[in-house]
């Protein structure tokens, strides 16, 4: 059990709870200032976990990274830590809200807790994302035409891979198995282009410039199933991929090209079948 007398030599309150124990901190002249309300935060609560302090109250805080008791010998240096921390999380939240901004999406931030949200809508898909505290992304829910998916929840999205919101919602589109929309032929310009038409055009020896954003579409079946393989170049020869089904996410990973041994052969490889059960096929073909 933790020595209480340790937790008060660091200058906490301790009070023992029906959940265990629980310390608070004074800040005294080292208050911690909300971004958004511009209130002063003077005391943070702790939930002492053995050798750990977990961050529960006020909302600001909670989901801050622990402080290690082990750590620290001085009431200074833990106030010092929780300042640090606590400027990381509102570095990460400003550079994340600026993210979203330029993808045109909306940075919802809750003024008390500090909690950053965005939705991201394509079509009948209605996609929530939540950061955490250092800033990562995850999918908190997501709806098709009202009802709710599971599939996907939890699921860690890097923004940053993301140079526009069609890329994200593309991602997101095939993350969660949605169906590939047909292009009426009457809209022009609208089509796909395929990589068949590109070669014949431009020549094999055509090059695709080192910044320049790249995304792939491959639809698949294996043993009478639908599945679409979507690529996006990250940065030079370092692509994000994903494979999903008609039920969602399959795998979702980055890979070197160089590394990359084809649609046909990663796929089998994923699904555990020969490569001659995976069979490449156009926009057109039918899907559950």
């Amino acid at each position: 059990m933790m020595d209480t007398a340790r937790l008060r030599e660091l200058g906490l309150q301790v009070r023992e709870e029906a959940a265990g124990i629980e310390v608070m901190l004074d800040l005294e002249a080292a208050s911690l200032v909300n971004p958004i309300t511009k209130d002063f935060i003077t005391e943070v609560s702790f939930q002492v976990l053995g050798d750990r302090l977990i961050p529960i109250a006020p909302a600001a805080v909670v989901g801050m990274t622990p402080i290690l008791l082990s750590a620290i010998d001085a009431a200074e240096e833990m106030q010092a830590l929780l300042l640090d921390t606590f400027s990381d999380h509102v570095f990460h939240l400003q550079r994340r809200s600026e993210e979203l901004q330029l993808l045109g999406l909306p940075a919802d931030v809750d003024p008390q807790s500090l909690v950053l949200a965005t939705t991201v809508k394509e079509g009948p898909l209605v996609v929530k994302l939540v950061a955490d505290r250092q800033g990562n992304f995850r999918v908190a829910e997501a709806r098709r035409n009202g009802e709710e998916l599971i599939t996907a929840a939890g699921h860690v999205i890097e923004l940053s891979e993301f140079r526009e919101r069609a890329a994200l919602t593309g991602y997101l589109s095939a993350l969660l198995g949605e169906p590939v929309a047909r292009t009426p032929q009457s809209a022009p310009g609208s089509e796909p282009v395929r990589f068949v038409e590109v070669v014949e055009k431009f020549g094999p020896q055509a090059l695709v410039p080192p910044r320049s954003s790249l995304e792939l579409l491959a639809q698949l079946q294996v043993e009478g199933r639908v599945y679409r393989f979507a690529a996006a170049r990250i940065a030079g020869r370092t692509f994000r991929g994903l494979l999903a089904g008609t039920q969602g996410k399959v795998w979702a990973g980055r890979f070197e090209l160089d590394e990359f041994p084809g649609v046909v052969r990663m796929v089998a490889d994923l699904l555990k079948v020969a490569p001659e059960a995976v069979r490449l096929v156009g926009p057109d073909a039918p899907q559950e």
